[in-house]
């Protein structure tokens, strides 16, 4: 996500993109501190119902459903309605990431084989051969698996994001030097350049404003999903303690070098840098070393993308299909070939995600602001203040909290409702 934001700020002005920034990060925040709350009351009511049943005796009495996540803290607050509704919104914004990973390296290959070999291809050959190399990918069912990919796409994007500064860095640095006196500092004319270059961006964009609503939010698309998970594996009491505030802290680095990034590429290249920020670098070896290294880093992730989604719909597929005639789930039938069909599955959802890619190729800042509002809204800023009100059950929270949740989620729905609505008007 940190890709598109060089032309979300574009689109939105700093005036707009700035405090949405902020506010975003802000309830984000207040969200994750409400899921970890809510994760922290939960589990010390496991602990005492495990120890009251082994004191008991009763210890194969206890309910099996004792590993906490976000789905799993709705559960509890909502019932299955609740559950069922994170899952699915968790699928959707996972397949709507791995939409967008269809529609990126598309576009950075055609700019690749444009410079290389000057040939225009079609992005739909170059998203045929993707599809070609993920279907098979999508079959691995140990994540495991992935975890050496998945380091090799780390550094690989993290060799991509120290190379874009770089062409920012130089693009600035040349502006400042054709005015440079002699006997002057160098050093001088780039914070000079800098600073004029900031200062002549459009404070305010009216025509695309709203695109950078959901654009922010999306940022956090993974945050709030693993936040839970992440807190289960921290191990030691006074880890556990100090993770909250220590997650805090990390959230905020990683939101200032994004508004970083954003700005200083967004300064480089201009109002006319493209939602692809790679396909805007000065073409060159270097830039093409940078489209290959983001293309093949996505590559890698995009099976791991993939799998919450795709274990989320073939259980729900499984589910219907081991259902007898007497509407009651037979645990025993349906359960051979279940291999074969989760192949199935995976290379059915790949496709039709490669077929929603082609209709959208040429819009995908309108996919990541809609996918941000309608699907990240809810997950990270709506549902996670209303669990904890609800799970509230002996009033603890204090009126003053249950308020600034309730604060929360109303600006969720009406961030949710405005930036989805212009973004579809838009379209």
């Amino acid at each position: 996500a940190i890709l598109y934001l060089p032309h979300g700020f574009a689109s939105a002005g700093y005036l707009v993109a700035v405090p949405v920034l902020a506010l975003s990060t802000a309830m984000f925040l207040w969200s994750s501190e409400c899921l970890l709350e809510s994760w922290k009351r939960e589990s010390e009511k496991v602990n005492a119902q495990r120890l009251s049943a082994n004191n008991e005796g009763h210890g194969l009495r206890l309910r099996k459903r004792v590993r906490l996540s976000y789905p799993e803290l709705a559960y509890r607050a909502f019932g299955a309605a609740g559950e069922r509704l994170v899952q699915v919104g968790i699928s959707l914004m996972q397949s709507g990431v791995c939409l967008t990973y269809l529609i990126f390296v598309p576009q950075n290959l055609r700019a690749v084989a444009l410079l290389l070999f000057d040939w225009d291809v079609s992005t739909t050959w170059t998203l045929a051969l993707m599809v070609a190399v993920q279907v098979p990918l999508s079959w691995i069912r140990d994540i495991r698996r992935l975890t050496v990919t998945n380091l090799l796409a780390n550094v690989l994007i993290l060799y991509g994001l120290i190379t874009c500064l770089g062409f920012a860095a130089d693009d600035i640095h040349s502006g400042g030097r054709d005015g440079l006196d002699d006997g002057a500092k160098p050093a001088d004319f780039f914070l000079a350049e800098t600073v004029r270059r900031v200062r002549s961006l459009p404070a305010f964009n009216p025509s695309g404003w709203f695109l950078f609503l959901g654009t922010s939010v999306l940022l956090f698309e993974g945050s709030i999903t693993l936040l839970v998970p992440l807190q289960e594996a921290v191990h030691a009491p006074a880890d556990r303690e100090r993770f909250p505030s220590l997650y805090r802290r990390v959230i905020l680095g990683i939101v200032a070098f994004y508004a970083f990034f954003g700005v200083a590429c967004w300064a480089a290249f201009g109002n006319d840098v493209h939602t692809v920020m790679t396909t805007s670098l000065p073409p060159g070896t270097r830039a093409t070393t940078v489209q290959l290294a983001y293309s093949l880093a996505v590559v890698f992730t995009f099976p791991l993308q993939n799998f919450p989604s795709l274990e989320i719909v073939c259980v729900a597929v499984e589910k219907v299909l081991s259902i007898n005639d007497e509407g009651i789930v037979d645990r025993g039938k349906g359960s051979g070939g279940g291999g074969a069909r989760r192949n199935v599955i995976s290379a059915v959802l790949v496709i039709l995600l490669s077929i929603v890619a082609v209709s959208t190729m040429d819009d995908l800042d309108k996919v990541v602001s809609l996918m941000g509002s309608l699907l990240g809204c809810p997950l990270a800023f709506v549902l996670p203040p209303l669990i904890q009100n609800r799970l509230d059950k002996g009033r603890r929270l204090g009126e003053g909290k249950r308020t600034a949740n309730n604060a929360v989620t109303l600006l969720g729905v009406g961030a949710m409702a405005v930036s989805s609505v212009a973004t579809i008007l838009k379209w």
